[in-house]
């Protein structure tokens, strides 16, 4: 997808790779550690994903930066000073707001290739965010706003008028209390006596959430690598299956060309906000219409990261070529059709969906028979066209120690 890149005789190639359990941090490490770059992987625990993954040169624990955030930036804070000019690459929310909110410690040492923690929270707030989306008219579910309305009471009124389901989103999906991080849901509401119950419960009763009609159909992601709010790398993905099934994490995707649609408003979003790095804009094809509809902005690496790896879009090489001030590449193609597939979360989806029924999960009366699933689920093992994210016959302890987790906690 790219042109090789030389870099300069002598320089240090170092990257620090966060939340190693992540399957975004695997692709990461696994993507930079063909190239010749020296991986070092922090993680909670000593095993994980990416620590066992031969590309992992070194390791080290951190205390939870859910639990214990000072703790866990002392620690990140002493790796960085350990290897000084390694790029320092977080993969969740909570780990990169941390390192954002801390970046001119961490700056003295080592490299960060994100933008400034406002932006990350403005594109990360889904509040705000739709706000703007709404003034840069991008396609979007009919949406309200709960800081809109003076009490509860108002907000019900208004929303007894709008078609159920409902879908009520929090402004972020992790949140700060009492020097802690919390993790919201986003929760579905079936009626109107549903809906009432809801914003009752936290966290829709102590934070501003959005309330939306729900979108039928299939996800659709858009990645992009961008500076100063010029795209200089761009892919695409469809969703096929999904956890949970009604919508949710990626576990088998295909690279598709960019919905032409999808991309400007993709570009139109993150050019508004002069972004520089890596994110991926998520949409919902409405089957309705026709037309793709705004979910979110990830301001970092996403879950399906290993499909543009796969189809030709190297973004974490790409990212760390930026950080280390590198010339960047001009894009070539890339192979759309090619698919990935998460094993073990796919496994996840046809449980899911042989367990309950189609009205419990919330899926349209045209989703896929549980007969038709399995087959599916089985003839995709042997589909020349479907790579696996988590086993490779070159790297397979990643897969091994995820195998060895998966029984544990279906056990427990």
């Amino acid at each position: 997808m790219f042109e090789n890149l030389d870099f300069r005789v002598g320089r240090k190639m170092t990257a620090i790779v966060l939340d190693g359990n992540q399957r975004s941090a695997l692709a990461v490490v696994r993507s930079l550690g063909k190239r010749g770059i020296s991986v070092v992987v922090g993680e909670e625990a000593p095993r994980s994903l990416s620590t066992v993954s031969r590309y992992c040169k070194r390791c080290f624990v951190y205390p939870s930066p859910f639990f214990d955030p000072d703790k866990f930036l002392e620690v990140i804070v002493d790796r960085a000073r350990d290897y000084p000019d390694a790029v320092l690459l977080p993969m969740t929310d909570v780990t990169l707001s941390e390192v954002l909110k801390n970046r001119e410690t961490l700056s003295k040492y080592v490299r960060i290739p994100f933008p400034d923690l406002a932006t990350y929270q403005a594109v990360s707030d889904k509040v705000a965010l739709f706000r703007t989306a709404s003034s840069l008219e991008v396609p979007m579910p009919k949406t309200f706003y709960s800081d809109d309305y003076s009490t509860v009471s108002d907000l019900v009124s208004e929303c007894a008028m709008l078609s159920f389901p409902l879908v009520l989103k929090p402004a972020f999906s992790r949140v700060k209390r009492d020097g802690k991080w919390l993790s919201t849901n986003v929760r579905y509401a079936r009626d109107l006596q549903e809906f009432q119950a809801l914003v009752q419960e936290e966290p829709f009763r102590s934070t501003t959430f959005l309330i939306q009609e729900k979108i039928q159909g299939s996800g659709l992601g858009i990645f992009l690598f961008m500076e100063k709010g010029k795209v200089i790398a761009r892919f695409a993905h469809q969703r096929i299956r999904e956890k949970p099934p009604s919508g949710g994490v990626s576990v088998l995707c295909q690279s598709i060309h960019p919905p032409e649609e999808a991309f400007e408003a993709s570009r139109k979003l993150l050019e508004h906000y002069q972004w520089t790095g890596v994110a991926m804009v998520e949409f919902k094809w409405d089957s309705r219409l026709g037309q793709p509809k705004l979910m979110e902005i990830n301001g970092r690496f996403w879950g399906s990261l290993q499909l543009a790896v796969t189809a030709g879009v190297d973004f974490p090489y790409l990212l760390y070529s930026y950080a280390m001030e590198e010339p960047l590449p001009l894009q070539k193609d890339y192979t759309s059709g090619v698919k990935s597939r998460w094993e073990l979360g796919d496994l996840d989806h046809l449980l899911i969906r042989c367990r309950r029924g189609n009205d419990a999960l919330q899926l349209p009366a045209d989703a896929p028979s549980r007969w038709q699933l399995l087959k599916e689920f089985i003839w995709d093992f042997i589909r020349p066209s479907v790579h696996r994210e988590i086993f490779r016959l070159d790297d397979p302890k990643p897969f091994v120690a995820e195998l060895g987790q998966y029984f544990r906690n279906f056990r427990g």
